[in-house]
């Protein structure tokens, strides 16, 4: 599809030259040139046949491609069991499928992309174009590739992976929402890499307001091969064609785009040169980040091994009391033994794992941990909304991206997602609020939450629905400054997820007269 500003430029061109040498020099078909200029507005059109539910299905597709990491690959995101998950038609999810990637005949299967960046006001792929090499370091992925052959399904499923990343973190958007004094972050370090970059390397920048020009930017010619754009149009299809020329997608770099795409690309920086480090990016960088004044490290092992613990509670069936096994847990999260040690040892002494009798345990839980857990969130989510009313719509931008997941999770049906996505979004919240001491006592008690819901392996795929209309209610009040409306409909959000967890504990004696006591307000 050719951009508006590409059609502009050759209807200009057909002033000095003729339709026939404009086409072939642009690689066009003259009935496209003279359709063009016989049209008053060159802007782009939404294509005829187009079925009406088509934008909606690319952007709930999108969503869950762009949070699926290296699981890209596997048959759970074919577009069969895509469209199972969403109900849409598999025609529809094929065709949302095939705007994020490329025709397998496009794929060359020699290049290696070497770094992915972002940050407002940059994205940046980087990608080590095959040259001359010697005769031990074969090229391609395919016929006598010194690599293992790769699929090309695996390939555009992976290309796919990227493209909906950049577009759910609404890079698009930045030209937008945002101006040059509104940057986010230091493009210096980013520049920086277009500076180091070797003969051998091309970059494809997304620059919307021409920072790559700027003082410090002009000297970058000359360094490597760089593709600035200004349209994000025209970024993407550059960028899909380079990557159609590389033999693989790792999956690390998915992995790191999943965990980042929640707060619109912010923070990116994978490089192809250390896979350990790249998987620690992985882990550092998850979506529910919510402060720089706590040690990355230390909390974002925890937080990515209360997931990952989750998960091992629903697969092997752990019971309050049972001792937890380390060794799988480190071949899950895929991170060394010694890592996972001292997160549970960090998640003993935080109370969030029993430590009494040796080991890390599941630990008990009582109706009065329950009332108490929610009852301090809810307390807590108060004040984070009140704080965030009253601040600047920008920071609003990645709870809005938040608020999206929950609703392509939503459709999906799935507990275990709509759980995943509820959290992040209020997380978003929480960081977005800049109330620092609340948003990390919030983090706590999130974390327990976590643990609370594995435990008691609650099923929250019936209350997908409430929850999204509680999540909108609660964005829709803030976006208009209507703190107490947002305060309203959290206390409702909290008091209906306590009252999800009473069926549970019917016969355990829930304190309803207790919960209303708590909540009261004064």
């Amino acid at each position: 599809m050719y951009s508006s500003e590409m059609r502009r430029a050759a209807v200009a061109r057909t002033d000095s030259s003729s339709i026939a040498e404009v086409a072939a020099e642009l690689n066009i078909s003259p009935s496209s040139l003279r359709r063009w200029m016989g049209r008053s507005d060159l802007d782009d059109r939404p294509r005829s046949g187009r079925p009406q539910i088509q934008n909606t299905a690319d952007q709930v597709v999108e969503a869950l491609v762009s949070s699926a990491g290296a699981r890209i690959s596997g048959k759970d995101y074919s577009t069969r069991a895509l469209a199972d998950a969403t109900g849409l038609s598999q025609s529809i999810v094929s065709r949302a499928m095939r705007g994020m990637t490329v025709p397998s005949d496009q794929l060359l299967g020699s290049d290696e992309i070497t770094v992915v960046a972002g940050g407002f006001p940059l994205v940046v792929i980087g990608i080590r174009v095959a040259g001359e090499r010697g005769n031990g370091e074969a090229e391609g992925g395919g016929a006598g590739g010194g690599a293992s052959p790769v699929s090309a399904r695996r390939v555009q499923r992976r290309i796919a992976g990227i493209v909906a990343a950049l577009r759910s973190a609404g890079v698009q958007h930045w030209p937008q929402r945002f101006d040059s004094e509104h940057r986010q972050t230091d493009a210096s370090a980013t520049l920086d890499l277009l500076r180091a970059g070797g003969q051998r390397e091309r970059f494809i920048v997304f620059d919307p307001f021409g920072e790559t020009s700027a003082s410090g930017g002009g000297d970058l010619v000359g360094a490597a091969e760089i593709a600035v754009h200004r349209e994000f149009a025209e970024f993407l299809d550059d960028a899909k064609s380079g990557l159609a020329a590389c033999r693989d997608v790792p999956g690390s770099l998915l992995d790191d785009l999943a965990a980042r795409v929640r707060h619109g690309f912010e923070g990116v920086m994978w490089r192809q040169s250390s896979h350990t480090d790249a998987r620690r990016s992985s882990i550092s960088s998850d979506s529910m980040e919510i402060s720089s004044w706590l040690p990355k490290e230390t909390r974002s092992i925890t937080e990515h091994l209360a997931i990952a613990l989750r998960e091992e509670i629903i697969d092997s069936g752990y019971q309050p009391g049972d001792r937890i096994n380390p060794r799988l847990l480190s071949r899950r999260m895929e991170v060394p033994r010694s890592s996972v040690d001292a997160a549970l040892r960090r998640m003993v002494d935080d109370k969030l794992l029993d430590g009494s009798r040796g080991g890390s345990r599941i630990p008990l839980i009582t109706t009065l941990d329950v009332l108490d857990l929610y009852a301090g969130r809810m307390a807590v989510g108060e004040v984070l909304l009140r704080s965030l009313a009253l601040r600047p719509k920008r920071y609003f931008v990645p709870v809005q991206l938040a608020l999206r997941q929950v609703e392509a999770s939503a459709a999906t049906k799935s507990g275990i997602d709509v759980e995943d996505a509820d959290l992040h979004f209020q997380q978003e919240l929480a960081r977005a609020s800049g109330l620092r001491q609340s948003a990390r006592a919030f983090e706590a008690l999130t974390l327990r939450l976590r643990l609370f819901i594995s435990v008691l392996q609650l099923d929250y795929s019936p209350a997908s629905d409430r929850i999204l209309i509680d999540d909108r209610a609660i964005f829709r009040a803030l976006s208009l400054g209507d703190a107490e409306t947002a305060v309203d409909a959290w206390r409702g959000k909290v008091d209906n997820a306590v009252r999800h967890m009473a069926g549970l504990f019917a016969r355990r004696r829930f304190d309803q007269d207790l919960w209303a006591q708590l909540t009261r307000r004064g």
